[in-house]
């Protein structure tokens, strides 16, 4: 089979990631205000997971199908693509959101804001996941012929090592036990809590003739297999008021039996990719990175321009704000894709 047919379903779930990720951070203010954006929050939780077990893929498929890079090489092209990116945008956000909250003052505090907001990726809610993948790409090159060697004990190792990890982060989360202030600026990059997800893209890149049809189960059965993992989330998320955690035992269940469900079900429903599929699916950093402004710039608008605190609380009012914010960014990206600019700010230039 054609290695591009054959992973099309992986470029699917990468624009379906991307589309939740936007879901996530635009129902995020509201959920408890309307049912739909609580069960819509919820329901996209896979999303971060998802674009991890993908990143682990294609990374160790390219380096399975050829020889592993050097190191120096290694770094600088995959580097290349998400540093000046991150840089630009964090120090966009870090600037406007010390703008939008502090005017003028304290302006002796931008530069050292900004350093440690490049550093802990807290320039803005979403920019930790690219610290995150920084942290895995620094760190691949060291583990990735031992991975090729021990693949079943590494990926057990990771499992156990993320799950004591979110389980522990969770815990404090709830006030259950006491975490020390220590952990408060990092438990969000901190690249074990999140290394099962890369490693287990990993896993599948090593084993896809076997695991192609996700294990050889049917797309039903994974079905119901998911349905009773997000039950199970729903569960979590109302018994501990859990609901905003990303960082919790049952989103970690939850993301991978998505994974599964969802590649079953694409291989069953084969999605053919056409030019826009390709294109978004090409776009996903970029729109990843500039959504939130989007989607801030709407709260912006019903708060100070029409005075409407609560016009994105219903549930209509949140499914506009989803599409209106998803409509736009595509709509921004795609004018951005067809300049010099595209590249810098983390998309792909077309002509």
């Amino acid at each position: 089979m054609d290695q591009g047919k054959r992973f099309d379903d992986l470029y699917v779930l990468r624009i379906i990631a991307t589309i939740a990720v936007i879901a996530i951070h635009t129902t995020s203010q509201n959920m408890t205000q309307s049912a739909l954006g609580y069960y819509g929050n919820q329901l996209a939780r896979f999303s971060v997971p998802m674009f991890l077990i993908l990143s682990g893929f294609l990374l160790f498929q390219s380096d399975l199908n050829s020889k592993f890079l050097p190191l120096t090489q290694f770094y600088r092209k995959r580097f290349k693509r998400i540093l000046l990116p991150y840089f630009i945008w964090t120090i966009f956000y870090s600037l406007v959101v010390h703008y939008y909250f502090n005017g003028l003052q304290n302006a002796n505090k931008i530069l050292p804001d900004l350093i440690k907001h490049l550093f802990l990726g807290n320039g803005f809610t979403h920019l930790y996941f690219v610290v995150i993948i920084i942290q895995l790409y620094l760190l691949y090159p060291f583990i990735r012929r031992v991975f090729q060697a021990y693949p079943r004990l590494l990926l057990m190792a990771s499992l156990l090592l993320s799950a004591a990890c979110q389980y522990f982060l969770f815990l404090g989360a709830i006030r259950t036990i006491h975490l020390s202030a220590f952990w408060e600026p990092i438990y969000l990059i901190a690249f074990p809590v999140w290394i099962f997800y890369f490693f287990l893209g990993m896993y599948l890149a090593m084993f896809d003739q076997n695991l192609e049809k996700s294990g050889g189960l049917s797309w039903a059965s994974w079905l119901a297999i998911w349905a009773g993992s997000f039950g199970l989330l729903l569960w979590d998320s109302y018994k501990n008021a859990s609901y905003a955690l990303s960082i919790r035992p049952a989103v970690m269940l939850y993301a991978v039996m998505s994974f599964f469900f969802m590649r079953a079900f694409i291989n069953h429903f084969p999605v053919k990719i056409g030019p826009f599929m390709q294109w978004f699916s090409d776009q996903s950093f970029l729109i990843y990175l500039m959504h939130p402004l989007l989607a801030n710039f709407l709260v912006f608008i019903s708060l100070r321009v029409i005075g409407q605190p609560y016009l994105w609380s219903s549930n209509s009012g949140t499914l506009v704000k989803f599409v209106l914010t998803l409509v736009l960014t595509l709509i921004i990206t795609y004018g951005i894709s067809r300049t010099p600019i595209a590249r810098p700010l983390g998309g792909v230039r077309i002509k």
